[in-house]
Parts: C-alpha cells; structure tokens; sequence
C-alpha cells in the first residue's frame, strides 16, 4: 500500500470513528465499506458491535469473530458477548457457547446458567474445584456454593483443604470463615492451624499437637512460619521433637527442607549436605557459607547440586569462586565461559579474570532493511497503525497478544525495535522482553533524558551511567509511571520522599501530577539518591538497596557484616525484590558504561566490602 493510499485510509477511519461515536449510522456504514483492507478495519467492526451487543445473536458473534481473528479483539469480543448474554439470562446460549477460562466469575457464572437450565448433578460437579482455593471467590459464585454445601457435599477432608490453602495464601478473614465448617470433634485442631497461622509462637507447646495428619501438618506449618522470625528457634523445635511424631517422609523432607532455608537466611551456616533439599535452599545455604568465607563448606553444597541446575549464572560463579578459594581446579574455565554472558554474574566473571565486558548486542542494520516485509503481515501493521494514530495502549494490547504466538523469531526482534524507533522507549523495552528478544541492548536501554541528568550530575557527583540504570529499572524509562504504593514517574518517587528532598533542596513542593513531569522527577530523584550516598559512605551498593527498600531496613542488613564481601553480601540481602534490584541496577550501570564508551569497574575501590 503507498503511503498516500494509507493516509487517506486513515482519515476516513477516523472519520468512520467519528460516525459511529456520533450515531450517524449511514454515514458509518459507508466509510467502514471503503476500509475492508485497513490493518484497523477489525476495530471498526469491534466497537460497532459493543453498540449493539445485547442484540447480537450467537451466529452474528460467531461470524464475527471469526472476522476479528489475527487480533487481540477477537477474545475480546467474544468474552464480553458472552458476558452480556449472562446479564441478560440467557443461559442456554451461555452453556452452548462457554469455553474452559480461568476466570472464576465466568466459571461460576456457567455452573450457576448449568444449574438453572436443570443440569445440576454437573453443576454441583464443577464446585470442589472452585471452592477449594486459598483467596475468596467473586460474590457471583455463593448461590452454587451455597446449594452445594446445603446438599451436603461440604465434607470435613474439603474444608481442611481450603483451610490449608487459605492460611498458605494468607487469607485470614476467608480462613477464619472456614472453621465454621469444622465439627465440635475437629473444631481444636483446625482452629490449631489458624493459631499457629496467627500467632506461630504457638507451636512452642508442642503438646498441644495431635499426632495425627493434620496435627502433623499444623505443627509442620506452625514451625515454618515461626521460623520467618525466629528460624534457629524453630529449627530446635523440630530437631527436638520430630521422632514424637510419625510424619510421613514428603512432609518430613519439606520441613527440614524449609527450616534449613530460613536457617540460613538467618546466617547459620549448616556443614552436613543433604542433597534432598531444593536447589533454592541449598543454593540460599552456600550464600551463607560464602559470607562467612566458609569455602570448603560452600564447595560442598554447591558440588552436591544436581546436574540438571548447573546451567544458572548464580551457580557458576559462586562455584567457581569456591573451586579458587579452595585451591580446586577448574575455575579459571567456568569463570571464562561464564565472562561472555550479558549478565550480572558474567560482568562479575569478566571483572574477576579481567577481560572486557561480553555485551553480545545485536546490531539494527538487518533490521532497518527489513521493515516492508514484516509490515505486509497485517498483524504487525496493525500495531504500527494504532501507534501513528495515538492508541498506544491498544497497540500495547496487540503485541502483548501477538508476540508469543509469532513464530517468526525474526519479527519478534523487529517489532520491539520499530517501537522504539516510533518514539516508544518504554513500551519497545516491555515488548522486547515479552518477545525475549534480548540481544536487542540498545532498544532494552535507550539513552534517553540525558540533558535533565546532566543537568544534576556535576553538583552530585554522580555518574550519568548510575542514573541511567535506576531510570532504567525503576520505570524502564516511562515518565507517567505509577507503582501499585503509589511511586511515581521516572524514578518512582514516593510522594512523601519527594516532598522531603525537595525541602532538602530547597525547591518547590512537587504535586502528584507534578512527579510525573520528567525533569522535576529527575531532579528530585537524583538529590534523593545523593542523599543515600552520602548516608552510606558513597556506597552505591548500599544506597540501591536503600532506594529499593529504605535506609533502615539496610542498616539493620549490615549490622554484623563490616569487613564482609560486597558481593557476597548482595546475596543475604533478604528480601528477594531487593536483591534482584540491586544486581540488575549493577548490570545496568555496565551496560550504559558500555554504550556511553565509558568503562567503569562493576565496584569502586571503597564499595568492595561493607563499611
């Protein structure tokens, strides 16, 4: 199609949108017929039926969405006409035309339409499934649930299940609500689970614990959730009185399995190997050994992991370390192969043997060439049009649709490049991962706002590349950003630390709307940064934690751990949010030293060990 064929296509869309907005129906019907072949004739074709929904019969749904296939309306569509035909109680044609969902409001929306229309053995059938979840159900599933447990299908073995769920999931309300279904005779052991869920000192008077399958598994439980607070406590307690019980060997395992866990969050280093344990709690043991340079016993636990998991960045770069620190061959090899990975522990390996950084970028010369013949697939241009017409969040919706369903691996790396190269860094980030098009360095960390930095960097002291990397993981770079705590902008401000910096700084009070404003929140988010490093000595590991998770919890993270490994010291961080922050802001700042032509070590001189 030749670009003036495609602007004239356009207005006429947006003349048609016009139309149908309006009520002028003639008029739309004859400008969606000159638009059959527009990558958004589907979205025509779409809102002209959320008119008239309610009227839609099930052939004119079917036709149309067979019409809207290659799209992400064409689900769409078809959920919300099903929806509307729950609304208006036409429960046949609900139970004809339902297809398997995990939506719970659709799900018992179909055994309640199964039910009315006299199928109720196989309603009732569809509820243990449903019921049987550790999160409340939406309102709309009681009256099923109700008749199902009024029928009498609510056996105890059901409830304890959920009750289990529920204080996994921690549900207190819902689990609070499920001991009603408990009788007399079991009501003291259920209502043991929830205790010990509430208040998990509880499990301290072991007596209080039946040596039956669900004594054993409120003790179990009890001792897990003590062990959050007070793992070496908890680890006693079951060493202590784990023969007074017949547990099974599953649940014998998994305990021990998870007491070692937080044991060793808590810095006890265990030395006897047990090779049954997880991956993640063995892996969370060597963390502690390595902290405590314990090296021999950080070699055992890392040699004893199965071959199946030695493919992890983590694993080979601690395990190497190990081999060195132990005087065990082999870790020049691992540390050199591990070197030519873009990721946080090849950069690690790269500094450790002293060998440039492995970036492995993908250039964009195939991809320019390229673009007509990704485009004549209508999909693909349908994307670009709502793009060029401003309905970012509907081209947002369609390669979030489209991506994993393409299977040329060549058009999953163009379009998150074409969106960035539309002027899109943030969505062209969040498409790039969506499509694992991960060579793509330069569209997955675009240089952007780069004078509003600067304009900070000299008073600071800090580097351009520092600042570019917490944009970076902080909001990929998308000023308009709003966290679920209510962060926001480019640096994910919390309001009240803004306001704070900026009495600090003396400047304005920023707004709401005013931390969306990229250069008030770069100011604003720098200063705040350069307050943590001037509270942490300069010490950028220190101050990303701080930025993540606040100044107290990191200075109760380091008590105890002067002299200690930096590096070693980013894996005992406990919460997992902040530790995987602090590595990605550390690999970030490398890559943008890379793209900006200066190289900078992964750790300055002061930042190697804890102050």
């Amino acid at each position: 199609m030749f670009a003036s064929d495609l602007d004239a296509q356009r207005d006429l869309y947006k003349q048609a949108k016009s139309a149908l907005q309006a009520g002028r129906s003639t008029e739309f019907q004859q400008l969606k017929n000159k638009l059959t072949d527009y990558p958004l004739y589907p979205y025509l074709l779409y809102n002209e039926a959320l008119k008239r929904m309610s009227s839609l019969s099930p052939d004119d749904a079917i036709k149309l969405r067979t019409e809207l296939t290659g799209s992400v309306l064409q689900d769409e569509f078809f959920s919300r006409w099903l929806d509307t035909q729950a609304r208006r109680r036409r429960w046949q044609i609900y139970v004809d035309h339902f297809e398997p969902t995990t939506n719970a409001e659709r799900q018992c929306t179909y055994l309640r339409a199964l039910f009315r229309l006299g199928y109720e053995d196989k309603a009732l059938a569809g509820v243990p499934e449903l019921w049987t979840v550790g999160v409340s159900q939406p309102k709309v599933c009681d009256p099923i649930f109700d008749v199902w447990i009024n029928r009498g299908n609510l056996t105890t073995d059901i409830a304890w299940s959920r009750l289990r769920l529920a204080v996994q999931e921690r549900s207190t309300i819902l689990a609070r609500y499920l001991l009603r279904f408990f009788p007399r005779a079991e009501q003291p052991t259920a209502r043991l689970l929830y205790d010990v869920y509430r208040r998990p000192s509880n499990v301290r008077s072991v007596n209080r614990f039946p040596d039956n399958a669900r004594g054993r598994y409120a003790f179990s439980f009890g001792l897990l959730r003590y062990a959050r607070d007070e793992a070496n406590k908890a680890l006693a307690l079951w060493q202590k009185h784990k023969d007074e019980f017949h547990f099974d060997e599953q649940l014998a395992i998994r305990t021990e399995n998870e007491l070692a866990f937080w044991a060793a969050r808590d810095g006890v280093v265990l030395s006897e190997v047990n090779s049954k344990y997880t991956y993640e709690t063995i892996e969370r043991i060597a963390d502690s050994a390595i902290a405590k340079r314990e090296w021999k016993i950080a070699y055992q636990w890392l040699n004893s992991v199965d071959e199946t998991e030695r493919y992890r960045y983590k694993w080979r770069y601690w395990f190497a370390k190990s081999l060195q620190e132990t005087g065990t061959e082999g870790a020049q090899e691992i540390l050199e192969e591990l070197a030519g990975e873009r990721t946080y522990y090849g950069f690690l390996a790269a500094s450790e043997i002293d060998v440039p950084l492995s970036i492995n970028a993908r250039t964009p010369n195939d991809l320019q060439q390229d673009g007509n013949k990704f485009l004549r697939d209508v999909r693909i241009a349908r994307i670009f049009e709502l793009y060029e017409l401003g309905e970012e969040e509907n081209a947002k919706e369609e390669w979030s649709w489209l991506l994993p369903r393409l299977e040329d691996e060549e058009a999953k790396y163009w379009i998150p490049y074409q969106i960035g190269q539309n002027g899109h860094p943030n969505h062209a980030i969040l498409a790039a991962f969506r499509a694992d098009a991960v060579d793509l360095v330069e569209t997955r960390f675009p240089v952007l706002y780069v004078d509003e930095f600067k304009r900070h960097t000299e008073r600071t002291g800090i580097d351009l590349t520092v600042l570019l990397a917490l944009a970076r993981q902080e909001s990929a770079f998308n000023p308009k950003a709003i966290s679920p705590v209510g962060a926001r902008g480019l640096m994910q401000l919390m309001p009240a630390t803004a306001r704070r910096t900026a009495r600090n700084i003396r400047v304005p009070q920023p707004s709401l709307v005013g931390l969306l404003y990229a250069p008030t929140n770069i100011q604003i988010g720098t200063y705040h940064f350069k307050e943590l490093l001037d509270e942490f000595d300069e010490h950028k590991v220190l101050a990303y934690a701080a930025y993540n998770a606040g100044s107290h919890r990191v200075k109760q993270w380091i008590k105890g751990a002067s002299g200690m490994d930096t590096i070693a010291w980013i894996e005992t961080i406990p919460f997992y949010e902040t530790r995987n922050y602090v590595k990605n802001v550390l690999a970030f700042q490398q890559v943008y030293a890379f793209l900006l032509d200066t190289p900078t070590p992964i750790l300055g001189a002061h930042e190697k060990t804890i102050p």
